[in-house]
C-alpha cells in the first residue's frame, strides 16, 4: 500500500471541522490505520476519528476491522444485507467462508444486540452477510450514512463479529 495524506480537510465555509478521508484508495499514517481496511470512502469527524483510536488502542484484532459508511442496501430492512469487499473478503475471511455459515454477531452501540447471521462469499468474491442483518441495522439503530466498524474474530471454534457505529 502506498502511504497517502494522514488527512484530507474537507471542511467548508458552514463548518471550521477537519474531517479525514478515508477510502480503499486513501490511505493514512495514523497508527490505527494498519489495524484497519476501509471498505469505501469515509470521511471521519473528530469524534469519530477518536471513537477508532479508542477502540484499535484498546483492541488490536488479528484480523484488521472493516470500516464504511452504510448505505442503502445495507439498511433496507425487507432485503438488507451488509457486503465486503473482495480484497477484504480474499485477504481476511475466505478461510471462515468455504461453505456458507452463521456465526455470531453482537453490537452494544444503543441497546445490545446479539444474534447469529449467515455469512457467505459470493461468486463475485465478496462476503456478504444476510440472515438476520435487519435484526442487526434495528437493534443497532444503523442509518444510511453511518460509519460502522466491524470487528472479526476467531473465536473458539467458529468466526464471530462485533459491529460498533462511530458516528451519531
Amino acid at each position: 500500500m502506498a502511504a497517502g495524506p494522514s488527512y484530507i480537510n474537507l471542511s467548508d465555509s458552514k463548518s471550521d471541522e477537519e474531517t479525514w478521508l478515508r477510502g480503499p484508495t486513501i490511505y493514512g499514517m495514523e497508527f490505527f490505520d494498519k489495524h484497519c481496511h476501509f471498505g469505501n470512502e469515509v470521511e471521519l469527524t473528530k469524534a469519530n476519528l477518536d471513537h477508532l483510536k479508542s477502540q484499535v488502542n484498546d483492541y488490536k484484532p488479528q484480523i484488521p476491522y472493516y470500516v464504511c459508511k452504510m448505505g442503502k442496501t445495507t439498511n433496507y430492512l425487507t432485503r438488507g444485507k451488509m457486503t465486503f469487499n473482495k480484497e477484504y473478503t480474499e485477504e481476511h475471511l475466505k478461510n471462515y467462508l468455504t461453505v456458507p455459515t452463521t456465526i455470531p454477531i453482537t453490537s452494544n452501540t444503543n441497546a445490545w444486540v446479539g444474534t447469529r447471521v449467515r455469512i457467505n462469499k459470493v461468486a463475485t468474491g465478496h462476503a456478504v452477510i444476510t440472515t438476520n442483518w435487519p435484526d442487526v441495522v434495528m437493534g443497532a439503530e444503523i442509518k444510511d450514512g453511518d460509519i460502522c466498524m466491524f470487528c472479526f474474530y476467531d473465536g473458539t471454534r467458529e468466526l464471530g463479529c462485533f459491529v460498533t457505529r462511530l458516528s451519531n
